[in-house]
């Protein structure tokens, strides 16, 4: 096979392979092989678990103490265990007037996969440290 049809097979190959546009694990396969794709076809789903996201659903009376950069501990439900320091992302500006709460997301880097997605877990805020200049 000459270089032109290397190339040629090698175009062919790039034309039948998914790429998908986030790390992470294949949580559900919905295409067996040989099925024909389309463009909007879901081939599967893949979860990206680095970052994680925890979401946490915070008292009003909180509301302004806790903001974005507000330092926290995750600590996951057992098995999984530990404890990991993060800090808040985004502390919403709207109330869920049922519950009397707001929502506070943080975000847990996992480069290694090491946590699982899904672990129920308990956040600590911690509180800011003001240096005498503020």
């Amino acid at each position: 096979m000459g270089a032109d049809g290397a190339q040629h097979a090698r175009e062919k190959l790039a034309r039948r392979s998914i790429k998908s546009p986030v790390n992470g694990v294949v949580v559900n396969i919905t295409m067996s092989l040989g099925e024909y794709v389309h463009k909007q076809a879901t081939v599967m789903t893949i979860a990206e678990i680095d970052p994680l996201n925890v979401e946490v659903f915070v008292p009003v009376d909180h509301y302004g103490t806790i903001v974005a950069g507000t330092e926290a501990e995750v600590m996951p439900e057992e098995p999984v265990g530990g404890v990991y320091t993060t800090s808040v992302a985004v502390a919403d500006k709207v109330f869920d007037a049922a519950s009397r709460t707001f929502g506070i997301r943080l975000i847990l880097p996992n480069p290694q996969f090491k946590l699982p997605a899904g672990v129920r877990c308990k956040v600590r805020f911690l509180p800011a440290i003001h240096s005498d200049a503020d």
